[in-house]
């Protein structure tokens, strides 16, 4: 099977702080890879270096088998890549149905109009005309990821979904991230509760202080005893 995203070796930095040091990794159409590491290990840095939000400084990305490393953000998204970062970045002074309406759907994915969004999170729907700053935050976490899919992705990258969730919202996100697999949309998970990503997850690459250390299947990084000491606390 052709690869949907191939990332060869790339490097980034934050100034003359070096946060990338040659990651390599791949996805596959419809599948779903975890992101595993520590605070600090590069995990965010790696979703934005792949979405255009930080440029790379060595290495190549490719999308679909197109390169896509110098393009900004709003040009990896028109390709099929969407971005739901850490901290939602949705519109607080916007309705719930304008800030999904505002994006653009023309990444080439399935798509996905205003009344899917609101089956697939009926809450939502109840809060349709309310701004979107008043939602709380599980409710601004389902409005991100509605966002995300509005755009039609191929491949979409999500960061900390169930930061400041509680656990039974968090398993709610997650359940709703792991059907997508089902419309063919691809997921790169960066997720903090880690035993929960590896649930859903494919396969999984963990990154300590800017390298790749470990890959394998999902199975395989839940059940490495060194990784259980390190993340999984066992």
């Amino acid at each position: 099977m052709t690869e949907l995203l191939r990332v060869d070796a790339i490097s980034a930095a934050y100034g003359k702080v070096t946060a990338l040091r040659e990651v390599s990794i791949s996805i596959q159409p419809g599948e779903i890879v975890a992101i595993l590491g520590a605070n600090g290990a590069g995990k965010t840095t790696l979703l934005n270096a792949i979405s255009g939000v930080l440029p790379i400084t060595g290495g190549e990305i490719s999308f679909d088998g197109k390169r896509v490393d110098g393009k900004k953000p709003w040009q990896t998204s028109r390709l099929g890549i969407s971005h739901v970062p850490e901290g939602r970045e949705i519109f607080p002074d916007m309705t719930v149905e304008t800030n999904l309406r505002i994006v653009e759907s023309n990444g080439g994915g399935p798509k996905f109009d205003v009344a899917d969004i609101m089956t697939m999170f009926p809450r939502l729907k109840e809060r349709i005309s309310q701004l979107a700053g008043g939602l709380s935050g599980g409710e601004q976490q389902m409005l991100a990821i509605g966002r995300g899919l509005m755009a039609r992705p191929r491949l979409i990258l999500f960061d900390e979904p169930s930061l400041g969730l509680s656990p039974v919202l968090t398993k709610f996100v997650l359940s709703s991230i792991a059907e997508l697999r089902t419309r063919g949309i691809a997921t790169l998970l960066v997720e903090q509760n880690m035993r929960a990503a590896l649930k859903i997850a494919d396969r999984a690459y963990v990154l300590r202080v800017g390298r790749i250390v470990r890959a394998g299947s999902a199975a395989e990084i839940a059940n490495a005893p060194d990784i259980q000491e390190a993340y999984l606390g066992v």
